[in-house]
């Protein structure tokens, strides 16, 4: 991270509390805008191969090379929170960005939608996904690309239908009596 940019941050930090916010650590890193590209597109830094990304990436690269998109940052709530600052912002640039994540991890900690689904899936969703890319790149191993491209074809279909504001974790099915 840039020597001075290491020197605002805790003034930063010192500032967030003076004003009232109250948030877990944050962690910091400053990456290439190719990998910033790759987190707004997979959605987190470790994710499960599929074709449905490198449509949203080439999506994303066209808006960003038209000058209609510029990503500043990327940030995963949890305890610690995870930012992902762009190194080709500039030094004041990444000044204010490090500003506004602190807001977001104070509204994502304080936020009860956000501390619900934390205490419902666990304060390290970064770690939880790069487990879960690692099982289903050994379902890949065991059952084959095709197979396993189906299974999340179906899935990932059925993702803008899902009612996240329903609990994460449901009770399982009551099973009829028979008779």
């Amino acid at each position: 991270m840039p020597s001075r940019l290491d020197q605002y941050i805790p003034q930063l930090e010192a500032l967030a509390a003076a004003q009232g916010l109250v948030y877990h650590p944050v962690d910091f890193e400053v990456v290439p805008a190719s990998f910033m590209m790759e987190v707004a597109v997979y959605g987190l830094p470790v994710r499960m191969p599929h074709w449905s990304f490198g449509v949203r990436w080439v999506y994303q690269m066209i808006q960003h090379r038209m000058g209609h998109s510029r990503i500043f940052e990327v940030v995963f709530p949890g305890n610690p929170n995870h930012a992902y600052l762009v190194d080709t912002n500039s030094i004041e640039e990444n000044t204010l960005v490090v500003a506004h994540v602190l807001g977001h991890a104070d509204f994502s900690r304080n936020n009860m939608a956000f501390v619900r689904s934390q205490e419902q899936v666990g304060y390290h969703i970064v770690e939880q996904a790069a487990a879960h890319a690692h099982r289903i790149q050994e379902a890949i191993d065991q059952q084959g690309e095709q197979r396993v491209e189906r299974v999340l074809d179906a899935a990932l279909a059925l993702e803008p239908h899902i009612d996240t504001d329903l609990p994460l974790n449901r009770s399982r099915y009551q099973r009829p009596e028979r008779q």
